[in-house]
């Protein structure tokens, strides 16, 4: 199989202004976030063979959204940036409205957007998370919040920024630069939340390989932490469908057998000429026959 090295997959993805977005790849496997804007306080649940994922929200504030993530892509793509230029980081976090906003590409934005970003950083520090999954090079028990802190800096009456940190665990893999993948700066673009997750799992899975990512629609399905029904869900895919590209990737329906699935791959001329005649890569059940 071709890999392309890390230094060839950041040439090929556009930047957005001074910094490219970054994603820890733990995020992009299943999904953490109420795919909604709407409330959503009904629990989160992964599990796949050993590994748990659960998070939970309050009545209040719900949990939160996969917009509200764009805030932890900021402060990990800043860190990156960062570190990158010879920097050092430290845990807590220190950015204006405007750093953020135009991080975003946003170049307007009013009194509302300021209270949007304030909600947004409430659920992010009233969504709990428990899981067991590896944290940096171990596999425990590990709960968090998504920011331990955040703080309104004022000077009296003028607001000078923003304070936040981040669970320790995600500091120590941007510290040590592991398991973070560029995004697409479009990313931020994209208005449906289950569209969202999907490239994120796309850039993750498929990446910029040989062969590209099968996997069935009913175990992508669960790993998307949807609130509706199956038959919701694939609605939802084959209306995605129906678009062709998806921010650099074609997303095709399968069949392994009787079930049904979808493949991923990178829309490149280098990974097409490479796949060409290859078996497709994917979950082990559709890796022998695919």
């Amino acid at each position: 199989m071709v890999k392309i090295p890390q230094s060839q997959i950041d040439f090929f993805i556009p930047k957005a202004g001074d910094t490219s977005p970054k994603e820890l790849q733990d995020f992009m496997s299943w999904n953490w976030f109420s795919l909604s804007k709407q409330k959503r306080t009904e629990p989160i649940e992964h599990k796949f063979g050993d590994v748990w994922i659960k998070i939970t929200g309050d009545s209040k504030y719900g949990i939160a959204t996969i917009y509200d993530n764009d805030l932890l892509l900021f402060v990990i793509s800043s860190w990156m940036k960062t570190i990158n230029s010879g920097g050092k980081i430290k845990p807590s976090f220190y950015f204006t409205g405007y750093d953020y906003f135009t991080f975003l590409g946003k170049d307007r934005f009013g009194g509302t957007g300021y209270k949007d970003l304030w909600r947004a950083m409430e659920r992010l520090h009233h969504t709990f998370v428990k899981t067991n999954i590896r944290m940096g090079n171990t596999a425990r028990h590990h709960s968090f919040n998504w920011l331990s802190d955040i703080k309104q800096i004022k000077d009296g009456d003028t607001h000078r920024g923003y304070s936040v940190t981040l669970p320790s665990w995600i500091y120590d893999s941007v510290l040590n630069k592991k398991l973070i993948l560029t995004i697409d700066e479009e990313y931020f673009n994209i208005r449906g939340g289950l569209e969202r997750w999907l490239y994120l799992f796309a850039r993750k899975s498929a990446g910029w390989q040989t062969g590209g990512w099968a996997e069935s629609l009913e175990s992508i399905y669960k790993k998307s932490g949807s609130k509706g029904t199956f038959t919701e869900f694939k609605r939802s895919i084959s209306k995605l469908l129906k678009r062709g590209n998806f921010l650099g990737y074609t997303i095709e329906p399968v069949k392994y057998h009787k079930q049904s699935g979808l493949h991923f791959q990178r829309d490149s001329e280098l990974v097409k000429l490479t796949s060409a005649n290859r078996k497709r890569r994917g979950a082990i059940k559709w890796r022998k026959d695919n």
